[in-house]
């Protein structure tokens, strides 16, 4: 299976069937993208119907190296024309003033970001509650093994599972949820 790199690349010369390609593998992320930031589904939708057209018209100008980030990237700024227009709720207002539009910033180092930052509140943790958080989700236990493992009852460890997301999640802001939300995508 081509990269997606290699699509674009391919995309460049007008491959047809480089751009389904590349348009199926990736619209649907895309989308919960817009709609995150959007909150309309029919809105998130346009707009990533934009993006592609824009992209396909503008293919041979657009730089190969790392499409998944022009691509994020033009969403962003999709959305951010989309809603500059409108009247705003308290919700619009707050993700407008975290979109920043002053330069292109790229995918990787964002999430290269957002992992330190996780990697410093996780630390943050206390001992035991650092402990069960990186048993769970580094190391892929469940509960109960978790449990057995450290000596302690499963509900324990649900309860410092239940405090390790919360501190976490307070600590790392709304900013980075998007973030979360396209890595589990």
């Amino acid at each position: 299976m081509p990269s997606n790199v290699e699509l674009a690349k391919r995309i460049a010369n007008s491959d047809e069937i480089a751009f389904s390609s590349l348009y199926n593998r990736l619209w649907e992320k895309l989308f919960v993208f817009a709609q995150s930031l959007i909150m309309d589904e029919v809105e998130a939708k346009d707009v990533i119907q934009e993006v592609w057209l824009d992209y396909w018209k503008r293919r041979g100008e657009i730089s190969t190296d790392n499409i998944d980030a022009f691509l994020y990237q033009a969403v962003r700024y999709k959305v951010y024309n989309t809603l500059r227009d409108k009247k705003f709720n308290k919700v619009q207002l707050e993700v407008c003033s975290e979109l920043s539009m002053d330069a292109p910033v790229e995918l990787n180092h964002d999430l290269d970001e957002v992992s330190m930052r996780l990697n410093y509140y996780v630390n943050l943790l206390p001992t035991k509650c650092r402990e069960i958080f990186t048993l769970s989700r580094y190391q892929g236990l469940d509960n109960e093994e978790i449990a057995d493992k450290i000596g302690i009852s499963k509900r324990t460890v649900e309860n410092q599972l239940s405090i390790a997301v919360k501190s976490i999640r307070n600590n790392m802001g709304k900013a980075v949820s998007v973030f979360f939300f396209i890595l589990n995508c």
